[in-house]
């Protein structure tokens, strides 16, 4: 038997509409090809990304962003959130989130406080 590798995950970007941080049907449908490719390689990690880092604003939406992929799979998918990387504020389309398989002895929280809670959005 062919013993499964990161290789069998696809990398890929969930893009959002300006202002939301609500996962789209066609988002959820790309998240459970996902959760299907994580399920094959249960010894690795995504590592998923929010980009958006001009404004307190931003960080927040984009910390909002990559915390609302994440428990789709928790919740909706049952992907333990322990295979997870979350990261945010990083630079690039603010609209996007990307996702792709951790290399090899990658680490980080799998879940992150919030930079600015009480943000009014």
């Amino acid at each position: 038997t062919k013993v499964a590798t990161c290789g069998d995950i696809m990398g890929g970007a969930v893009s959002f509409s300006s202002g939301s941080s609500r996962v789209s049907s066609s988002a959820m449908a790309q998240l459970a090809s996902l959760a299907t490719q994580m399920r094959n390689s249960p010894n690795c990690k995504v590592v998923v990304t929010g980009n958006g880092n001009t404004s307190k604003v931003a960080q927040q939406r984009s910390w909002d962003r990559v915390n609302a992929i994440i428990n789709y799979m928790v919740d909706r998918q049952g992907v333990d959130r322990d295979r997870f990387i979350f990261q945010y504020g990083r630079y690039g389309n603010g609209n996007s989130v990307e996702y792709r398989p951790a290399a090899g002895g990658e680490e980080g929280p799998s879940n992150m406080p919030p930079p600015f809670p009480n943000l009014s959005r």
